[in-house]
């Protein structure tokens, strides 16, 4: 009964994890496919947004860019991570803010609106999960709709936290690792180069060397402000 009772209570205490990541990035349901177009689809990538609030706009543009526009909105596109890459150690793009909210504190849940996150998910190998872990996956699946387990590393362009600092997402805790890469007075209409070494991120973040990279998501977050904001992101690749 204790057993029982224990598992339980460790499966309860995941998927709050989950959806605490989820709704920090908007991500608790499918939601209507008009936030996403036939091009990101048949590029792979899924929307997961919140019945609560109106969903964020992503769009693929003639140069290849991913187009993000929140109007007092929020959610997140995913994809599955290609086989090719799961185990390349560096994560490389291009972004850029046309529109920005009012700079906000990421640290505080309600009020951690942001134009931009990209996040990664690491996850092992289904066939390498123990009961448990197993068991945890389903559920979540199942409940959520996201075929996820293990610890994500979130990059953010946006609020007032300090550039480069690594610190908890407030909704998850040390389950998830937010990186600030650029704050929210960082110029508009600019492109930014970035390359991020991932395994020495998650390392710094966990302590311990970072399983294969299974989902990649792209996410922006209005509606605390119920303000907006306009951006993309372009060349998302994986590197040795």
């Amino acid at each position: 009964m204790r057993s029982a009772h224990r598992l339980a209570a460790s499966i309860r205490a995941r998927l709050l994890i989950v959806f605490g990541i989820l709704v920090a990035a908007g991500a608790v349901a499918a939601d209507p496919s008009a936030a996403i177009d036939d091009a990101l689809k048949q590029a792979g990538w899924t929307l997961f947004s919140d019945d609560r609030w109106q969903p964020a706009q992503f769009r693929l543009r003639p140069d290849g860019a991913i187009e993000v526009r929140s109007d007092n909105s929020t959610s997140l596109i995913w994809k599955k991570v290609d086989q090719r890459d799961v185990q390349k150690t560096r994560l490389a793009w291009e972004w850029r803010v046309d529109e920005m909210m009012p700079p906000t504190d990421i640290t505080v849940k309600g009020g951690d609106d942001r134009p931009l996150a990209l996040h990664v998910w690491f996850m092992k190998p289904r066939d390498q999960l123990n009961f448990l872990e197993r068991l945890r996956a389903e559920f979540i699946e199942l409940w959520v709709g996201l075929p996820v387990h293990g610890r994500l590393l979130t990059y953010v362009w946006g609020g007032r936290g300090k550039i480069g600092h690594a610190q908890p997402n407030p909704h998850v805790g040390d389950g998830s690792w937010m990186i600030v890469l650029r704050d929210g007075d960082a110029p508009t209409g600019v492109w930014f180069s970035e390359s991020r070494d991932l395994v020495a991120d998650y390392r710094a973040a966990f302590g311990e060397d970072p399983p294969d990279r299974g989902i990649i998501a792209l996410a922006a977050d209005s509606e605390d402000t119920q303000t907006r904001s306009r951006a993309a992101v372009r060349g998302l690749r994986f590197q040795p």
